[in-house]
């Protein structure tokens, strides 16, 4: 079977947008801290979009990160993070725009193992300086075992397998163990102890823990949903866990809509993608409901805190804004405005992208193995443009264990992305759960 082949290159360079730019505010004066900024909603404006970390790439000799997604896949095998995966477009348009070159080259694994051990071969050879993985599910597992021989970073910032890593490859996101404490953390501060956990597409909650359990195979939700509503009106069940695909999670929670309203739903990350509310929205007409999941608090609702946190993820919804606003800026593939994305793109991917650009210039190369060794060990951060918590490479879990938090949705929009492109679908904002959720 024939290999995946790339979808699209970066476009041309960008040009730098910086040159006498003192912020990237939108709606008044850098001289009057009390403005509102669409990327700092109601907060001072925030620092300039643009990145400068030092030598990362130039016109003779380009910083080249491979970026591998699944375009198509089977459930649960990484498609969910597809538009996510956007953000590594505003990494680039950041280093662009700091004075670097960049180039990214994406590659479709398909969502299979062979695919993407394929993915990884065909970057490798065409000589990265690194590669982000912005991907998950099984089939990742292609990936590390196609780079485990060899000296090429791979970031993986979606990636929560349990197989060990290849000295090469370092988990940016959280690991399987760090969502299951979320979750539980979360299930606490809502006051909550005898989940109903479903589990599908291979995903899991372990460590949850449930007298209730089942494996949801995709066939006759409402008599699942019957289940659960016996369970609830019996005690033995205060709410429900699912760990499955976005597209299962939806028509899981749709089939309990009207029934159980109030019923607290807690759910692994899939939930916090795009593609989680379009298909609530689409399966039941409505996306409010008590939602909860896990994951690190740096997206739209962080812009609304004053922290030096926010301050971080305020900076890449003003790069964010200024790409889309930028008609030379093209999405992911390079084939469509960049404007069209924009509404998607998540912090994540953004991460991984700096980071090795991070590596590029702590090195002085863009060689893959000189880019390898200087990220071993090397500690990015907000410094470095960094929009979520500080990486540190000395380990190959580089996102740190107390980074990840529960999560609580909420339906009203800070307002620091632009308007999607054709209104696009419904969407979820997602902020970290205090002690007073319970």
């Amino acid at each position: 079977m024939a290999g995946p082949a790339p979808v699209g290159r970066a476009a041309a360079w960008l040009l730098a947008l910086v040159v006498g730019l003192g912020t990237a505010s939108c709606s008044g004066s850098s001289d009057d801290d009390s403005t509102d900024d669409p990327a700092r909603p109601g907060g001072a404006a925030v620092a300039p979009a643009a990145v400068d970390i030092g030598d990362v790439g130039t016109e003779a000799d380009p910083l080249r990160i491979g970026v591998v997604v699944s375009v198509t896949s089977p459930s649960g095998e990484g498609q969910d993070w597809l538009e996510g995966a956007q953000g590594a477009r505003v990494a680039e348009y950041r280093l662009d725009s700091g004075g670097g070159v960049v180039d990214l080259v994406v590659v479709d694994d398909a969502g299979t193992a062979n695919g993407a051990a394929t993915a990884v071969e065909q970057l490798v050879e065409a000589g990265v300086a690194g590669i982000v993985v912005a991907t998950s599910g099984s089939h990742v597992a292609g990936a590390l075992e196609s780079a485990a021989a060899g000296g090429t970073a791979l970031l993986l910032p979606y990636y929560r397998g349990e197989a060990a890593l290849p000295d090469n490859a370092f988990r940016t996101g959280p690991t399987a163990n760090d969502i299951d404490a979320a979750l539980l953390a979360g299930l606490g501060l809502q006051g909550l102890d005898k989940p109903f956990v479903l589990t599908a597409d291979g995903l899991r909650a372990d460590g949850v823990g449930s007298a209730d359990a089942l494996e949801y195979r995709g066939r006759n939700v409402e008599k699942l949903a019957r289940r659960i509503i016996t369970s609830r009106i019996r005690g033995s069940i205060d709410s429900v866990v699912i760990a499955a695909a976005a597209a299962n999670q939806a028509e899981i929670s749709s089939a309990l809509r009207g029934q159980a309203d109030d019923l607290p739903v807690v759910m692994t990350p899939e939930a916090t993608t795009p593609t989680f509310g379009s298909s609530l929205d689409a399966d039941a007409g409505t996306i409010a409901s008590r939602f909860s999941s896990a994951g690190v608090d740096a997206s739209d609702t962080t812009t609304m805190t004053n922290t030096r946190e926010a301050d971080a993820v305020a900076a890449f919804f003003a790069a964010l804004r200024l790409a889309a606003a930028d008609p030379a800026a093209t999405d992911l593939f390079g084939d469509a405005p960049f404007a069209d994305a924009a509404a998607e793109a998540d912090t994540a991917s953004h991460d991984a992208v700096m980071s090795i650009a991070a590596a590029a210039a702590s090195a002085g190369s863009v060689q893959p193995a000189e880019v390898l060794a200087a990220l071993a060990g090397l500690s990015v951060d907000a410094a470095q443009g960094l929009a979520g918590p500080t990486l540190d490479f000395s380990d190959s879990d580089a996102l740190p264990g107390e980074s990840v938090v529960p999560l609580l949705a909420t339906v009203q929009d800070p307002g620091v992305r632009p308007p999607a492109a054709n209104g696009g679908g419904a969407r979820l904002f997602w902020f970290a759960l205090g002690p007073e959720a319970g």
